[in-house]
């Protein structure tokens, strides 16, 4: 398996942006978070513009962050946006968790 390194290749104004709408689809879209090792799930709100925010924003953020994986999980009574990232990359997800309590 090849290592993707954890890099971003946005500019830093252009990643600034995007932490911006982070935090906005964290704060508009998001109704918990949950945190495991290498992974953070986040419970979507119950919408298909919730759905494709997420996977826009998601499509998004792998262009620039090869090292970040996406998925939706759609469960009976909850969707969830669940992104994972290797090991050595973990506080990320701590940054990402942050955001929402911006």
């Amino acid at each position: 398996m090849t290592k993707i390194p954890v890099a971003c290749t946005l500019t830093a104004a252009d990643a600034g942006d995007r932490v911006e709408e982070w935090r906005e689809f964290l704060a508009n879209h998001v109704a918990e978070t949950r945190r495991e090792k290498d992974v953070l799930r986040l419970h979507l709100r119950d919408s298909d513009e919730t759905l494709c925010a997420a996977a826009d924003l998601s499509a998004r953020e792998k262009q620039c962050c090869g090292f970040f994986s996406f998925a939706v999980a759609i469960e009976a009574d909850a969707r969830w946006l669940v992104i994972a990232v290797p090991s050595d990359a973990s506080t990320i997800l701590d940054d990402f968790a942050a955001l929402l309590s911006r």
